[in-house]
C-alpha cells in the first residue's frame, strides 16, 4: 500500500516534467514534419524512442528517491524508523544526515528535560522535608495551648497531608519502576490503612467499620494499593459529620472483587462526579471546608489505572458517597 502511494506522489511530482516533454515533442516533431516532410512512421519511431529514454530516466529517479517518498508516508513516533538503509544516492544520504541531526537534537532535548525534571523533583522533596520539621515542632508546641490546640492541630495536619500528597504526585513518575504485582490480602491492607488514620478518625469523631472475609485476595501492589485506600478513606472522613461511620467493605462477584469505601456524609453533586479525578479540581464541598487540594483523587485514579483496576463512584447529596475499586 505504501509503495503504491509513493508511486502516486512521485508521478504527481514529475507530472509537470511529463507534460513539458510531451508538449516539446509535439512542437518539435510538428516542425520537422512541416519543414522536412518526415514520414509518420519516422515520427512515431523518434517519439517512442524519446518516451523510452524518459521512462528509463524516471525509473532511475524513482529507484534513487522512491524510498524517501515511503518514509514521508510513514507514521512513527520513533525517528530511527525514518533512516534509509544503504542509501542509493546523495539525496538519500542527505536525508539520513537530516534524520541524524533530528535524532541528536531530540536526544539532547530529552536529556535536558529529564535533568530539569530531576532538579524540580529534588527541589520539591527538599522543600517538603524542610516544611515537615517545623510542622512537627508546632504540633508539639500546640499540645499545651489549651482549647485552641485542637483547631491548630487540625490545620497543621492538613498542611502535612497536602505536603505528603505533593510527594506522592511526584512519585507517580517512578511508579512503573517501583511496581510489584503480588497476591495481596485485602483485609490486611485495609486494616493497615485504617490504623494509619486512627488519629484522624479520633479527631473527627468518625467511626471506622471493616467488613470483609480474611480469605479475599487480589493481585496488586500492596504499597500503592494502600496509598489509594488511604486516600479514599481520608476523603470519606473529611466529608462526614461527627458521629457517622465510614464503612470499608469487600465482596466477590463472579470473577471480580469489589472493594468499597462508604460514607453517609455530604455527598457529591451529580454534575461534579465526572470531574473529581481531575488534577487540582476542587468541588463544592472542598471549597466550603477549605480543606481540599485537588490532588488526592487524581493520584488515586492514576495509580488505579496503572495497577490495571477500575474505580467507580456513586453519590447522593446529604446521603453519602461510595467509592468502589474493581479488581
Amino acid at each position: 500500500m505504501k509503495i503504491k502511494r509513493a508511486i502516486k506522489y512521485f508521478v504527481v511530482d514529475y507530472g509537470s516534467l511529463l507534460l513539458v516533454v510531451f508538449i516539446t515533442q509535439v512542437f518539435f516533431f510538428g516542425l520537422l514534419f512541416y519543414f522536412k516532410r518526415l514520414w509518420m512512421d519516422e515520427l512515431i519511431y523518434f517519439g517512442f524512442l524519446s518516451f523510452v529514454i524518459l521512462l528509463i530516466y524516471l525509473l532511475a529517479q524513482f529507484y534513487k528517491r522512491g524510498r524517501i517518498y515511503e518514509k514521508f508516508l510513514q507514521d512513527s513516533g520513533n525517528l530511527n524508523d525514518y533512516f534509509i538503509q544503504h542509501p542509493r544516492g546523495m539525496l538519500e544520504e542527505n536525508f539520513n544526515h537530516m534524520i541524524e541531526k533530528m535524532v541528536a537534537k531530540n536526544c539532547q532535548n530529552e536529556l535536558e528535560q529529564k535533568l530539569e525534571k530531576k532538579q524540580q523533583k529534588v527541589m520539591v522533596y527538599k522543600f517538603v522535608h524542610q516544611m515537615k520539621t517545623p510542622l512537627s515542632v508546632l504540633k508539639l508546641i500546640c499540645e499545651n495551648l489549651g482549647e485552641n490546640s485542637q483547631k491548630i492541630q487540625r490545620n497543621l495536619s492538613a498542611l502535612e497531608y497536602n505536603l505528603n500528597q505533593m510527594l506522592d504526585l511526584y512519585k507517580l513518575d517512578d511508579f512503573k519502576k517501583d511496581f510489584v504485582s503480588e497476591k495481596v490480602c485485602l483485609k490486611e491492607v485495609c486494616r493497615d490503612s485504617i490504623n494509619g488514620l486512627k488519629d484522624y478518625f479520633i479527631a473527627s469523631q468518625i467511626y471506622p467499620k471493616l467488613e470483609m472475609d480474611e480469605n479475599i485476595y487480589v493481585y496488586s501492589d500492596s504499597k500503592w494499593l494502600k496509598l489509594v485506600i488511604y486516600q479514599l478513606i481520608t476523603n470519606a472522613i473529611k466529608y462526614s459529620d461527627k458521629g457517622q461511620t465510614v464503612l470499608v467493605r469487600a465482596m466477590k462477584k463472579e470473577n471480580h472483587v469489589f472493594l468499597s469505601v462508604i460514607d453517609t456524609g455530604l455527598g457529591i453533586e451529580k454534575a461534579e462526579i465526572k470531574s473529581i479525578f481531575d488534577l487540582f479540581y476542587i468541588g463544592k464541598n472542598g471549597r466550603n471546608t477549605a480543606d481540599s487540594s485537588g490532588i488526592g483523587l487524581y493520584i488515586a485514579k492514576k495509580v488505579i489505572e496503572y495497577l490495571g483496576h477500575m474505580i467507580e463512584v456513586e453519590s447522593i447529596i446529604n446521603q453519602g458517597t461510595t467509592m468502589t475499586i474493581v479488581f
